[in-house]
């Protein structure tokens, strides 16, 4: 006895449908190890933690300026946007699996054969189909775009975020550079002073000519030493250009003080909470997400597809009578296709999608225990920069004090002039490392802000889709 065609089909359907079991993984957000110092780390709410406009807290006009002309034109956030606007698009092309397709048609012919006479056919008609998802693939393939769209908005943010890093940095290099260059303009003024004073000195016979040349070796080193700060500046300009969409013959020329800036207070305390809203953090998740639906999806594909088809219309030998008695038709199907054997393909796809999710979960536990990381240097760096600041003014100060004491000593004729020499080297060492220094503690505290993810408020910082988490994205 011949076995009925209908168990045929059922166990040709067996395979596909016990992959059925388990089919689809909720997300569930990988648990960071939080370093036990943060740990319920209290908010210090004497401080000032970092907004979206985190640079307006150094009370510069001048920076509030460039940041706004640099958020409207920089080629990069620009990019980003186009990315956004990329994703946006595939997402809504994800997301077509959830309806039905409807086609429409308009026909006419005109055939002979034989020796009949020819004949004509107008026919008008419209189709439509659906998927049915039995198995979630439409919708996990529609989640994944709506994660991959949410991750893409992120990414816009972490180019934001760094982009505003940069034209902050860049920004105060060229006012340290603008101190650094009035020290070096001044303490060649005190070289060239103290060189008159030699050579009206040596013409009196009260001191050699090596005294002389070496204070002539002094000045010359000191004039020298201011090329290279333009240079510099100029380089500084150069890359300020470039973030504001300019030309380098179009670069800003800031001619302030960076000593005339403040930097702001900000709070000892961050809650682990706050690492996590870091957009490139949340970026990291979103991927995850969009990886975990690719998963469910790639396992959707691997059982049969279930497609409903339903058309209709009218067909006449002209139009005065298409849409008379009998010109009507219509038709339903349903057709149920499904893999016996593709050499593996589709289970390949599988494994490929569940080990790219398998590198996420590392890329995004990687990038928290990175923030917690940047968030500490930059916290220790403030702190150190701020000492090493103190004791290097403390030092100009009694190097400026100690020469003023040699110079006069060297007019009494209490003191040699190597005495003077030495105390001035000295002072113009101590006198430069001022300003680098002082540079050093306001790029700390940039790193500080970037490393926060530039705001305490998760929505204020997240930008497009702020109100949607990645967390309930995926859920």
């Amino acid at each position: 006895m011949s076995p009925s065609p209908r168990w045929i089909v059922v166990a040709l359907m067996l395979p596909l449908l016990g992959g059925c079991a388990g089919l689809s993984d909720s997300y569930r957000r990988p648990e960071p190890n939080v370093p036990a110092a943060w740990v319920g780390r209290p908010v210090d709410g004497g401080g000032q933690f970092p907004d979206r406009q985190w640079w307006s807290a150094f009370a510069s006009a001048e920076l509030d300026g460039l940041m706004g002309e640099a958020q409207s034109v920089n080629h990069d956030l620009r990019a980003a946007a186009a990315r956004v606007e990329q994703a946006r698009a595939r997402a809504r092309i994800a997301a077509a699996g959830l309806y039905p397709s409807v086609g429409g048609n308009l026909g006419a012919d005109r055939a002979k054969s034989g020796g009949g006479d020819a004949r004509n056919s107008v026919s008008l008609g419209a189709q439509a189909s659906y998927e049915v998802d039995l198995w979630g693939l439409n919708r996990e393939t529609a989640r994944s775009g709506e994660a991959a769209l949410l991750a893409s908005r992120f990414g816009q943010e972490v180019v934001r975020l760094s982009l505003a890093a940069d034209l902050a940095n860049d920004y105060f290099q060229l006012l340290s550079l603008n101190d650094r260059l009035r020290t070096a303009e001044d303490n060649l003024a005190l070289a060239q002073r103290l060189l008159a004073l030699v050579e009206v000195q040596k013409s009196a016979g009260r001191v050699s000519a090596l005294e002389l040349e070496r204070q002539r070796s002094q000045t010359a080193s000191s004039e020298a030493g201011i090329p290279p700060l333009r240079q510099q500046r100029q380089v500084a300009r150069d890359a300020l250009a470039v973030l504001l969409a300019r030309n380098p013959a179009e670069a800003p020329d800031p001619q302030g003080s960076l000593r005339s800036l403040q930097l702001p207070s900000l709070a000892a305390g961050v809650p682990a909470q706050l690492i996590e809203r870091r957009p490139d953090v949340r970026q990291a998740e979103a991927e995850l997400i969009a990886a975990n639906a690719d998963v469910n999806a790639a396992r959707a594909a691997v059982l049969p597809s279930l497609t409903l088809g339903l058309g209709g219309g009218w067909q006449a030998g002209t139009v005065g009578a298409l849409f008379g008695s009998g010109s009507g038709f219509y038709s339903l199907a349903a057709t149920l296709a499904g893999t016996i054997f593709d050499g593996g393909r589709k289970r390949g796809q599988v494994e490929v999608a569940s080990a790219r999710r398998s590198e996420l979960v590392e890329n995004y536990l990687l990038a928290v225990r990175s923030s917690y990381r940047d968030v500490e240097d930059a916290f220790a760096a403030v702190d150190e920069f701020a000492r090493q600041e103190a004791q290097q003014v403390e030092a100009a100060r009694h190097a400026r004090d100690a020469y003023r004491l040699a110079e006069l000593r060297y007019k009494a004729g209490a003191v040699d002039f190597s005495t003077v020499l030495d105390a001035q080297r000295t002072l113009l060492s101590a006198e430069s490392a001022v300003d680098p220094v002082r540079l050093a503690r306001f790029t700390a505290h940039v790193s500080l802000y970037r490393a926060l993810g530039g705001g305490w408020d998760g929505a204020a910082q997240a930008g497009p889709g702020a109100a949607e988490t990645p967390g309930d994205a995926g859920r």
